[in-house]
């Protein structure tokens, strides 16, 4: 990465370290970065302390209306004055993109946010446990869904975060995912209980469930690909639970589900 990179990078992260009265001279910044990156063509990233510690898979961001737009966007809402918070100037993915293109904005999102922007209910965790969040989502996404496409692997990260927020389920990420692990049968995701070693052997699909487990993570809005789902399957199972849900999408090999009300009990 060229030192001016880096020089910039760390710029913002002082920013965002500072009162909230630099919080929009730290927006425009970052606004100004994702904007000179949507135009250029870019190399391996060293990683981001902390959390999003590991070094990111090379990703060429090509000048594509898309990113452009999404640069635009960001730009108009620093000069209109439009800002509650710098949040609002990171680059958030959509249904409609290419995953070249999503897998370039997710970088871009991690690279700008640093550790700093991160969503409320993560916000207050140590640094020890939220890596071990990071880490349970992670395996989720890469476990569950690394043959899947970019919105395949944002949609069960999607269906992890809705069951932290449902009352229903446990209140972590890797509660949720761990869920009923110890038990023969019950758990809630099979590669948590089915007795095999789990080892990330796919280096690429390991690198993008960790920096989209990162992405999620941030303070950023990003168009939902499940509508608030909290269940799914593959294509070609019909699990006894199915027709007691309401069925919303269907993303990839997947076919993803809600509760009917909220008062339906939860499946064992």
């Amino acid at each position: 990465m060229p030192k001016s990179f880096d020089t910039v990078l760390t710029t913002i992260r002082a920013f965002v370290a500072e009162q909230s009265t630099r919080r929009i001279a730290a927006a425009s910044t970052a606004a100004a970065l994702f904007v000179a990156l949507g135009a250029v063509a870019m190399g391996a990233v060293p990683g981001i302390s902390g959390v999003f510690s590991a070094a990111t898979e090379t990703a060429s961001i090509s000048d594509t209306p898309t990113v452009r737009a999404v640069s635009a966007k960001a730009r108009s809402r620093v000069a209109g004055g439009r800002l509650s918070a710098p949040v609002m100037t990171l680059p958030a993915v959509t249904k409609s993109m290419s995953d070249p293109t999503f897998y370039a904005v997710v970088e871009n999102a991690v690279q700008i946010a640093g550790g700093d922007r991160l969503a409320e209910k993560f916000a207050g965790l140590s640094p020890k446990q939220l890596e071990r969040e990071h880490k349970c989502l992670a395996e989720a996404i890469y476990f569950e869904a690394r043959s899947e496409g970019a919105k395949g692997k944002l949609a069960v990260a999607e269906v992890v975060l809705t069951r932290v927020d449902d009352w229903r389920y446990p209140g972590t990420i890797c509660g949720v995912v761990y869920q009923g692990s110890h038990l023969a049968t019950g758990c809630q995701f099979s590669w948590t209980c089915d007795g095999l070693r789990d080892v990330a052997a796919e280096a690429g699909a390991w690198e993008k469930s960790r920096n989209l487990a990162s992405y999620v993570m941030l303070d950023v809005e990003w168009e939902e690909v499940t509508g608030k789902a909290t269940h799914y399957h593959a294509d070609y199972v019909s699990p006894y639970w199915a027709p007691t849900l309401r069925e919303t999408t269907t993303v990839g090999k997947h076919i993803f589900y809600r509760w009917v009300n909220r008062h339906a009990p939860q499946e064992s």
